[in-house]
């Protein structure tokens, strides 16, 4: 919606407000220490608060019942919406991947020659001369790849804690990439940012006993 608020905090606190909660009555519904609420309504404002982790942000959203999709959204851990591809663009990806590998790679030899835009002409090259390799032409050393990456492994193994960057298995998948077909340099960058990442998490003792 045009209206919803653009940062984490001012979502929460306006949810707050429709929902007539204050920190503590949220605090206490969540299962969290008020310090917690209080350095939410934060983000996205403050440049010092902490980054939330995902078990905060889904004890707050069952609280003020809302989807935990939208706080994770919004703390960054699941990408912004990207625009919805047209219906003929998904059914001919649906027919791309139904294709032989000789019959996608003239396809894709269509498509190098029709662009005009220099850096697209180089990805594609690079998918067509390494095929298997599901990174061809990508830039592994941008930032926002290993990102989005680690934000949806977090996710997907519910992950709260560094150490657990070591659950990752060989055929997990991300963003359509399997983690053992990822270069080394690729899944040492991801790792340390899952690390990093839940590194951020509170303080224990913010948290009330019972949901440690």
């Amino acid at each position: 919606m045009a209206d919803t608020p653009s940062t984490l905090g001012l979502f929460v606190a306006d949810l707050m407000r429709k929902q007539q909660h204050n920190n503590v009555s949220l605090a206490a519904a969540a299962g969290v220490s008020e310090g917690v609420i209080r350095n939410l309504l934060k983000h996205g404002i403050d440049l010092r608060a902490k980054d939330p982790d995902p078990r905060t942000l889904r004890r707050v959203a069952d609280a003020l019942d809302v989807d935990a999709i939208m706080l994770f959204r919004l703390a960054g851990y699941v990408p912004p919406q990207a625009k919805a591809n047209s219906v003929r663009a998904e059914y001919l990806a649906d027919v791309f991947d139904e294709l032989s590998p000789e019959k996608q790679d003239a396809v894709l030899g269509v498509l190098e020659a029709m662009t005009d835009k220099y850096t697209r002409k180089e990805v594609i090259h690079a998918m067509r001369e390494t095929p298997s390799n599901p990174l061809a032409g990508f830039d592994l050393n941008y930032p926002k790849l290993a990102r989005l990456i680690a934000n949806r492994l977090i996710i997907q193994y519910q992950m709260e804690a560094p150490h657990e960057s070591d659950r990752i298995e060989p055929e997990a998948v991300a963003f359509g990439y399997k983690w053992k077909d990822m270069p080394l340099t690729m899944q040492q960058r991801v790792k340390a940012l899952i690390e990093h990442k839940l590194s951020l998490d509170y303080d224990p003792t913010m948290v009330d006993p019972e949901w440690r």
